[in-house]
């Protein structure tokens, strides 16, 4: 029981966008293992069809062949298709997909050392389906050691099958065209053990190394994809499809967040000043000092629990997954906070070595910001983006502060503050 909810979808723990991205991933390259799986069984039941017709009266040795050993290999086809039939059918369902990969590798390899015994053991043909099991096991594990455990567990399987036959624990089986004789040879067998096992490894190595290849250029690409150029934080596109991500998490699990909103205060008086490259480099540095405020997952793969994206131009967007709208607004005040303390002076310093005629040492810079929370403020994507914004209108009247949705107050360095004439002007002009 204990087993069936670690690989059933209902853990009370509620998984993260990015766990379910993953899980996405990991579930495309199941599908595409099955897939592959029932062109094998394709080509191998065509290979037995070939070898019964052509071989049938061709060779006395064919006699050698008991009826069990073609009643084993029906079966052995017959089982691997119906679980490939249900894996097919239920694979959907699973959320330890990696466990379930490990589960059904491990009785791929039983069945093929079944098949191996009835099929010659030492001089049986069929050992190179450990090879592709070790294959597979690179494309659908996530972890190298995986990939080297199922390499290692075929070896000891075709190890231990060998001895226990060598020793008649197991009594041999005799195939046509072949030195049965050698079933019996100390010295064959082990020769053949090792050559099985140093081939397996190497596959196992290169299967490793491509697969390590794949990822990385993977995640290369799909970084260019979705990161903004300037600052390295997620783009605006990327932004969207996030935030649609988190809401719909929400509501499948009965979850908040809450959205950040910030905008650069006088950013055009600043880039006019002081140029583009000057513009650059603040956004940049503000973009910095959002990443270090927000949570991060130090799992392998990391990731960031909390999204920071630039909106466009000089604005910026904060996902706050798991965030009620107190959380957020706290989080919004310690950016501000630190970009109004210490991104004025390290932005001046940079710019001064940029610009000759740099006098801008000592001007402050701050953000404007304002938040939503989901699903408080909005329930779905373009309601929550809108409450945001507006709220970040209202921040901009008075700058550098931070204004909660819905609210009357706003978030100040030192504390909340009433609205300003020109917030309560804007407002009515708003409405």
């Amino acid at each position: 029981m204990e087993l069936l909810k670690n690989l059933f979808l209902i853990s009370s723990d509620v998984p993260t966008t990015e766990e379910l991205e993953v899980l996405k991933n990991a579930k495309e390259r199941v599908g595409m293992v099955i897939r592959a799986r029932w062109v094998l069984l394709g080509i191998l039941a065509l290979y037995g069809i070939a070898v019964f017709i052509i071989f049938q009266h061709s060779t006395a040795d064919v006699s050698q062949v008991t009826p069990v050993s073609g009643i084993v290999a029906i079966l052995a086809f017959s089982t691997v298709a119906a679980y490939n039939a249900w894996y097919q059918y239920s694979y959907e369902w699973f959320s330890k997909i990696r466990s379930l990969n490990a589960i059904q590798l491990l009785f791929d390899l039983f069945l093929v050392t079944v098949v191996v015994h009835f099929s010659g053991g030492v001089v049986s043909w069929f050992w190179t389906m450990y090879m592709v099991l070790t294959l597979e096991a690179a494309l659908i594990m996530d972890k190298r050691s995986d990939t080297y455990a199922i390499a290692m567990a075929g070896s000891i399987a075709f190890g231990g099958l060998l001895t226990f036959e060598f020793y008649g624990l197991i009594p041999p089986v005799p195939m046509p065209f072949e030195n049965n004789g050698l079933q019996h040879t100390f010295s064959y067998e082990m020769i053949k053990w090792a050559w099985v096992s140093i081939t397996n490894f190497c596959i196992a190595f290169v299967g490793v190394f491509m697969m390590d290849s794949v990822r990385q250029r993977e995640a290369e690409m799909r970084e260019l994809a979705v990161r903004d150029p300037l600052t390295s934080l997620y783009n605006r596109r990327y932004f969207f499809y996030r935030l649609n991500s988190e809401i719909q998490r929400g509501k499948r699990y009965g979850r908040t967040l809450s959205l950040l909103i910030l905008d650069v205060d006088d950013f055009k008086k600043f880039n006019d000043k002081h140029g583009h490259l000057g513009g650059d480099n603040l956004l940049r540095d503000l973009a910095e000092r959002i990443k270090g405020t927000i949570r991060r997952s130090e799992t392998t793969p990391s990731y960031e629990v909390d999204i920071a994206c630039r909106y466009g131009g000089e604005e910026f967007a904060v996902i706050l997954p798991e965030a009620v709208s107190v959380e957020g607004a706290a989080a919004a005040e310690r950016i501000r906070a630190r970009i109004e303390t210490k991104g004025a002076i390290v932005v001046a310093e940079r710019i001064r070595e940029q610009i000759e005629q740099s006098q801008i040492e000592g001007v402050g810079v701050t953000v404007s910001i304002g938040v939503a929370s989901y699903p408080a403020h909005g329930t779905e994507l373009d309601a929550l983006v809108k409450a945001a914004d507006d709220a970040l209108y209202k921040a901009k009247g008075g700058k550098n502060r931070v204004i909660v949705a819905g609210d009357t107050f706003a978030f100040h360095a030192g504390g909340e503050v009433p609205p300003s004439d020109d917030d309560e002007r804007n407002t009515e002009e708003a409405v």
